[in-house]
């Protein structure tokens, strides 16, 4: 995978000007949104939202969870992989980039939307994990979503998906990640 030249930034501190804003945008009984207590919001959030096999259930669309390389010197990334049992030929593919901020959100947040679209449209969807901030700063998180996109075109046949035909995808955070992608 070739990266741009010079995608290195000086890391941005969380800003505590942020704090008051951030205590009115939350439910009362929420915890803090603080440093110290993303790590506990994350594992809050990824608990409402049950396995990919499981939002699939008898639906005829295969699931497969897959590790893939990521970023030259970064970690492997994980991608869930939705695919219409019914099909022929290369069908189109959905790669999504989730949501939450880049701070937290995971891709299983996203599966019961991605699972009607492949019902509906026939595709195979791609769903990224990508490392958040603020432990991982611009510009991991585009870059390993970029990875993840490389890695879903350069496994096309593998997958059955047509290379020429796939759209990158999110909401929210995924969306800005997903017009980062479409940069490089």
């Amino acid at each position: 995978m070739t990266m741009p030249e010079d995608t290195t930034t000086t890391p941005v501190p969380f800003d505590p000007a942020l704090l008051p804003v951030l205590a009115q945008v939350t439910q009362p009984d929420a915890p803090p949104f603080t440093p110290e207590t993303i790590p506990e919001l994350r594992r809050a959030m990824a608990a409402q939202f049950p396995p990919a096999a499981e939002v699939v259930g008898d639906a005829p669309v295969d699931v497969e969870e897959r590790t893939i390389p990521g970023p030259e010197g970064a970690p492997d990334l994980t991608v869930t992989i939705l695919s219409p049992r019914e099909r022929t030929g290369a069908v189109p593919a959905l790669y999504n980039i989730h949501g939450g901020g880049m701070m937290v959100g995971c891709r299983a947040m996203d599966t019961p939307r991605l699972l009607a679209l492949v019902l509906e449209l026939g595709v195979v969807a791609v769903n990224v994990e990508y490392r958040l901030a603020p432990e991982h700063p611009h510009p991991a998180p585009v870059e390993d979503c970029y990875a993840g996109l490389v890695w879903t075109v350069g496994h096309a046949a593998e997958l059955g998906v047509d290379p020429e035909r796939v759209v990158v995808m999110g909401g929210s955070a995924g969306g800005g990640l997903s017009a980062g992608v479409a940069l490089l």
